[in-house]
């Protein structure tokens, strides 16, 4: 019985001292990132981005003390996880745009009308100086047609 117990202490010291000799550091480092894009629909993105680096700490399986530890680095993983994508719909924004149109569409509309209005009058006086131009030239040709009393009148020519 002594000699299963010694045998069992002995097996779990040397597990130990082996388990011991050997030391893991796992070094994580997540950066989250959001990106909301934003106009009429709004979209989110979440993504998680993973850095892992791995260092195990090696030691020689001697009993010394102080021994030198070696230190081996794996390869750093880097996974990028998308853990949120998400697309809404801004309906102030939208509203707003609405808004913004409308109101852009009556000043063309009202524009246009002032615009028509101003060559509807331009139009109106040059008509009107033609008449007076029309009213002028008879008035001249009359007092060029007349002729004094004693002479003969002009014949038109055809």
């Amino acid at each position: 019985m002594k000699k299963l117990l010694y045998s069992f202490i002995a097996i779990l010291f040397v597990s130990v001292a082996v388990n011991a000799q050997e030391n893991k550091n796992v070094k994580k480092e997540t950066v989250t990132k959001k990106v909301v894009v934003k106009d009429t629909k709004v979209d989110t993105k979440v993504v998680q981005e993973v850095n892992e680096d791995k260092e195990v700490v090696q030691v020689e399986g001697t009993e010394q003390q102080d021994q030198e530890a070696k230190v081996v680095k794996s390869n750093s993983d880097k996974v990028q996880k998308v853990v949120e994508d998400e697309t809404s719909v801004d309906t102030e924004n939208a509203r707003k745009m609405q808004q913004n149109m409308n109101r852009k569409s009556e000043e063309l509309k009202a524009s246009i009308a002032a615009q028509k209005a101003k060559a509807e009058k331009e139009r109106q006086r040059l008509l009107e100086k033609k008449k007076e131009m029309q009213r002028e030239m008879e008035a001249r040709r009359q007092n060029l047609e007349s002729r004094p009393k004693g002479m003969a009148k002009l014949k038109k020519d055809n």
